[in-house]
């Protein structure tokens, strides 16, 4: 079975769990932090991904949260169970994920009226998943469902070069 498949079937376990115990979204919130501290730590990734070190004392080294996933077969799997909880999270709120790519942060107040604005456009309530990257130079790329949006100012000025070398 494929790992993507492995862990949609972890998050569909756990999210079935954890709504049972009116957990979901509590239990969606410790995941992601857990997959950020592990994605920004090598050092725990090392800890989790090391064959030598027994599942107790990956558990300890946690101290808290999915002492089941922390078998030595299954410590890569918490970063790849996190999007597939996220979407049943989402699914069963019926919010869209809409990432956003910008070349810097923007204030909580834009951020809020950016979300609202999303939600008026998409027709549902939004989760907006910012990511940062200077290279797009200013504007921003929108990502939902299948769709992209890339009002950036470097797709902009790729265009203009396009334009400029068929006149």
């Amino acid at each position: 079975m494929s790992q993507d498949k492995v862990a949609r079937v972890y998050a569909e376990a756990l999210f079935s769990e954890a709504r049972k115990m009116g957990q979901a979204e509590e239990l969606g919130e410790k995941l992601l932090s857990l997959k950020r501290r592990m994605e920004e730590d090598a050092e725990l990734q090392k800890v989790l991904q090391h064959e030598l070190i027994s599942p107790q004392e990956k558990e300890k080294a946690l101290k808290e949260l999915l002492p089941r996933l922390l078998s030595r077969e299954r410590e890569e799997m918490i970063i790849s169970i996190v999007p597939e909880y996220q979407r049943l999270l989402d699914e069963e709120k019926d919010v869209e994920p809409v990432e956003v790519t910008l070349a810097s942060a923007i204030t909580p107040a834009l951020e809020s009226e950016l979300k609202q604005r999303l939600a008026q456009v998409i027709g549902k309530k939004v989760r907006l998943e910012i990511k940062i990257d200077p290279k797009i130079l200013g504007g921003m790329v929108l990502r939902w469902e299948d769709r992209v949006v890339d009002a950036s100012v470097k797709k902009k000025l790729e265009l203009i070069g396009d334009h400029l070398k068929t006149v």
